[in-house]
């Protein structure tokens, strides 16, 4: 019923925890596919040891190629009904994919959508959509698109919805028929396009309230640890999605929250630049930060925004991203991260 695609590089620590999430599924019609994406630690041996435990687990080794080539080779190899999609360092409950596939068939949907949990040293945080019940056609632009893409507002209190295929339960068929594929191109936000374009395809989206996804949050993800090129491969992603809302004839429509999505880009291509494991001189740190500030098109959108119902470390960043405040945006940041990591520490 279910095919379950696990792309895998360097995971060998966590594949173990991941893997028995699966195999102890409650809903026993399913394959578990295993792309090791060309892996320099343990971790294809840890695959073929896995494999050799159950015989619905199904193993792909190839060279790398990145995330995105090996979902697409899971795909390909996959001949479930339904495909789901789970990280190697991330684990599920037991009861997911039964529990979704019984929501997605009562509802006779296309897509089914569970909640997630948030998996860090620190703790555990369900982290849970507004969105509920049976979204229809007509509903899932407003509803699931429009928060995919971002957050409406930054008045405090508002959410986005995080787009990741990981915590979908998808028709096969929708995939295949409408050629919807990763973008190996894309480094960053590759999970994003994935959803808003099958959102976009779907006559019925169906939520399931449980949070049964358990993502686990790195220290060297994104908001912990500095990345090379990150603002040219966020704005790359951002101009696919542009492009895809076009062909689709939906980005005047959601163009307020595309504006949104490209200021929060923004704003973490700054806290990137400024972070402590950045290895370039301050001088350098600085003339980055200046050169995303002189974006013509940053600068467009900032003008159209309303700050009077924004809070109030938000409106300082906006402010100072506003009058290109190089400097200070620089010093904001480097304080801002020292703090954070502190208080991860304590």
């Amino acid at each position: 019923m279910v095919s379950i695609i696990v792309p895998v590089y360097n995971a060998a620590p966590y594949l173990n925890q991941c893997v028995d999430s699966l195999t102890k599924q409650t809903l026993k019609e399913i394959e578990i596919i295993l792309i090791n994406d060309g892996s320099t630690d343990d971790s294809l041996a840890v695959c073929m040891a896995l494999a050799a435990t159950d015989d619905r687990i199904r193993l792909i080794d190839k060279p790398n190629g990145g995330v995105s080539e090996a979902r697409n080779d899971g795909l390909r190899a996959a001949t479930g009904e339904y495909a789901g999609f789970v990280d190697p360092d991330d684990w599920v409950d037991e009861g997911m994919y039964e529990r979704m596939l019984a929501t997605l068939t009562v509802a006779q949907a296309d897509i089914c959508m569970c909640n997630y949990v948030k998996e860090t040293k620190e703790g555990t945080e369900p982290v849970l959509m507004k969105q509920t019940g049976i979204i229809e056609r007509n509903a899932i632009i407003g509803d699931i698109v429009a928060n995919v893409i971002a957050k409406p507002s930054f008045k405090s209190g508002e959410t986005d919805i995080m787009g990741s295929v990981c915590r979908l339960l998808i028709k096969r068929e929708l995939l295949e028929n409408e050629n919807i594929w990763f973008d190996k191109e894309v480094a960053f936000m590759e999970d994003l396009l994935v959803c808003v374009e099958a959102f976009l395809k779907s006559g019925r989206i169906a939520i399931d309230d449980g949070a049964y996804y358990h993502y686990r949050v790195h220290e060297s993800s994104v908001v912990n640890s500095y990345k090379k090129a990150f603002h040219e491969r966020q704005v790359q992603a951002f101009r696919k999605l542009q492009s895809l809302l076009e062909r689709e004839g939906k980005a005047d429509e959601l163009a307020q929250r595309l504006d949104m999505r490209y200021i929060i880009i923004a704003l973490l291509s700054l806290a990137n630049e400024a972070h402590k494991s950045n290895p370039q001189p301050m001088g350098t740190k600085i003339k980055n930060i200046a050169a995303i500030l002189k974006d013509p098109a940053l600068k467009t959108i900032l003008t159209r925004l309303d700050l009077s119902e924004v809070e109030s470390r938000k409106k300082l960043e906006l402010t100072l991203m506003k009058r290109e405040a190089s400097i200070a945006l620089y010093l904001y940041y480097s304080l801002f991260n020292r703090i954070k990591a502190a208080l991860g520490k304590g």
